[in-house]
């Protein structure tokens, strides 16, 4: 248990800078009553004799007192380092964030957010988390992240705040040799007898693919994958076509071969992106900043542009 105060560390140190309570005193701004009291309770306390006094010539440090000082006044530095430090974290200037994502949405959201919020906060370590939809939604009710930006598959609302951030209807993946590419707009009854690429594992709600077969399109499934990459090398070899949120972010796969989004002429439902929070979680204004940037114009334009143009 600590016997003293940062107070009385304070008037210590000042007083063997000074060589005496009177020069002092006109340092801290105190009383000499109120320093001198300060000293002897911190002697008291600790056991030792920190001053030798000299009648009209002042104080000296001690053997004693000279390593006490030392590291008193180094307590004293680091209590004002994190004096700072608990002001900047009051005011949002410093602080961490973690939220967690899917991969497409960390290219096209949580980055350029992340840019925007530390050009104003350079101070605020943001640290982003990708992975499954299920381990992500763990480590959200886990408090390892303190939101998400996901695509909505389906939240418990008694444990989750969910807002809708954007409504996403799909796109047609497709090889940019494919003679529906010269198309702008692909209809249902153009995909029927096509094969369809699939990712897998789709995660909990309707799949893309499940969509389709709601709307009566029912294509064979030659090839599927955990990774969206080979799922476009399978289309941009024209194996087949897929649906996605977004377009690819190049205009080619990985194997050089073109590929283009082409949005549907009917509606067959949307993927929803939205942003995830615990309701048991302390909901803080450093927080609540990112997530407003997350939700600004400048970091939703892509994906917003891209549902426009399906919506046309």
């Amino acid at each position: 248990m600590v016997r003293f105060t940062l107070r009385q560390l304070t008037y210590l140190t000042e007083t063997a800078r000074q060589g005496g309570i009177a020069q002092a005193v006109r340092q801290l701004n105190v009383s000499a009553a109120a320093v001198a009291s300060a000293l002897d309770k911190l002697e008291a306390a600790t056991g030792l004799t920190l001053f030798d006094r000299f009648p009209a010539q002042g104080m000296r440090l001690t053997r004693a007192g000279e390593t006490f000082a030392t590291q008193a006044e180094a307590l004293l530095v680091q209590a004002s380092a994190l004096d700072r430090r608990a002001a900047d974290l009051a005011s949002g200037r410093a602080g961490r964030i973690h939220i967690g994502t899917h991969h497409a949405l960390a290219q096209q959201i949580v980055l350029p957010a992340v840019l925007a919020f530390r050009e104003n906060h350079p101070g605020v370590r943001i640290e982003v988390k990708e992975a499954d939809y299920p381990a992500l939604v763990a480590a959200l009710d886990a408090g390892e992240v303190d939101a998400l930006v996901v695509f909505d598959q389906g939240f418990d609302p008694g444990r989750h705040e969910v807002e809708v951030l954007l409504e996403l209807p799909p796109l047609v993946l497709l090889s940019g040799s494919h003679p529906l590419a010269a198309k702008a707009r692909i209809s249902l009854s153009d995909l029927t007898g096509l094969p369809y690429i699939s990712v897998s594992p789709a995660g909990p709600g309707p799949s893309y693919l499940q969509l389709l077969q709601a709307a009566g399109i029912h294509p064979e499934v030659p090839f599927q994958s955990q990774s969206r990459e080979l799922v476009q090398a399978y289309v941009g070899k024209g194996f087949g076509f897929t649906l996605a949120g977004f377009p690819p972010k190049q205009d080619c796969t990985t194997e050089g071969d073109p590929i283009v989004a082409r949005p549907l002429k009917e509606s067959i439902g949307h993927s929803r992106v939205v942003i995830a929070r615990s309701r048991q979680a302390v909901q803080t204004a450093l927080i609540d900043r990112f997530l407003e940037v997350c939700k600004s114009p400048t970091s939703v334009s892509g994906l917003a542009g891209i549902q426009n143009s399906a919506n046309l």
